[in-house]
Order: C-alpha cells, then structure tokens, then sequence
C-alpha cells in the first residue's frame, strides 16, 4: 500500500498541461499588450503624418499682414488632416473630425515672416482598456509660412 501511493506521487502524467494553464492567461496578456500598444502607436504615427501635411498646405497658402489665414484655407487643411486631401472621402482614422485639429498663424520676428502651426487632438480609445488607459494624442507641428501675404486678407 505505502509503495503505491509512492508511485502515485511520483507519476508526471498532465503536468505540463497544468503549467500550460498557469502560463496562458500570462501570454494572452503580454499579447494583448502588445498589440494595443502596436495600435496605439500606429494611430498616433498617422496623426502625426496628417497633422505634418496639412501644416505644410496651410503654409503655402494665403496669409494677411496681420497674421490671418482665410477661413476657406482653414477649413482646407483641417480637411487635409482628416481625409489626407482637400476634397474629402475616406478618413485617414475612422472617428476623427475637423473639429479635433486647429489651424493657427503667427508673425515672425523679421518682416513679412510668418508661422504656421495645425495642432490636434484626438482621445484615443484602447481596444483592451484594462491594459493601457485611454488617452489624449496631441500632435502639434509648426511651418514658415511660404505662400503669398496679401493685403485683403
């Protein structure tokens, strides 16, 4: 009898599936994470990106002496950011909007220098919120304004 229980104690069957239980929800986990991560730095790249080319539209366009790009040159390169054209379509992130990108300009210190600056900003929502709480990207990026400086603006 005190032989078979030795036995019993010492047999290996299915403990690799026990430890596979308790390693599992770890590597699902660090999985999980991973790819929220990946995604988290993917949309923040893209708005970076759009952020940069409707910078660079916004500062080829028109400015007036007193620092003022027109409200149709605005609206252009807030549509630039959101559909990477001017024209509109797809968006380049799904539930972005013009309403989350603004377009200022200011005067330089030499005449005739302006700056152009789009800044946005997107809450990002997380697919796994347990593991990366959302967030706010705010992307800001500013340009010598290189366009045409009218007087009637």
């Amino acid at each position: 009898m005190k032989t078979e229980k030795r036995a019993l104690f010492r047999e290996e069957r299915g403990v690799e599936l026990i430890e596979f239980a308790f390693v599992i929800p770890l590597l699902a986990l660090l999985l999980a994470g991973g790819i929220e991560f990946g995604r988290a730095f993917y949309t923040y790249n893209i708005l970076t990106k759009s952020v940069r080319n409707a910078t660079r539209y916004a500062a080829d366009t028109i400015i007036s002496p007193a620092a003022r790009i027109p409200t149709d040159c605005v609206d252009k390169a807030k549509r630039v950011a959101v559909y990477g054209n001017v024209t509109g379509g797809a968006k380049i992130i799904p539930d972005i909007s013009e309403t989350n990108f603004d377009v200022t300009a200011a005067a330089g210190s030499a005449a005739n220098e302006f700056y152009v600056t789009v800044s946005a900003n997107y809450p990002y929502s997380p697919i796994f919120q347990f593991l990366l709480p959302s967030a706010n990207f705010k992307p800001k990026v500013t340009m010598i304004f290189t366009g045409y400086v009218s007087g009637s603006v």
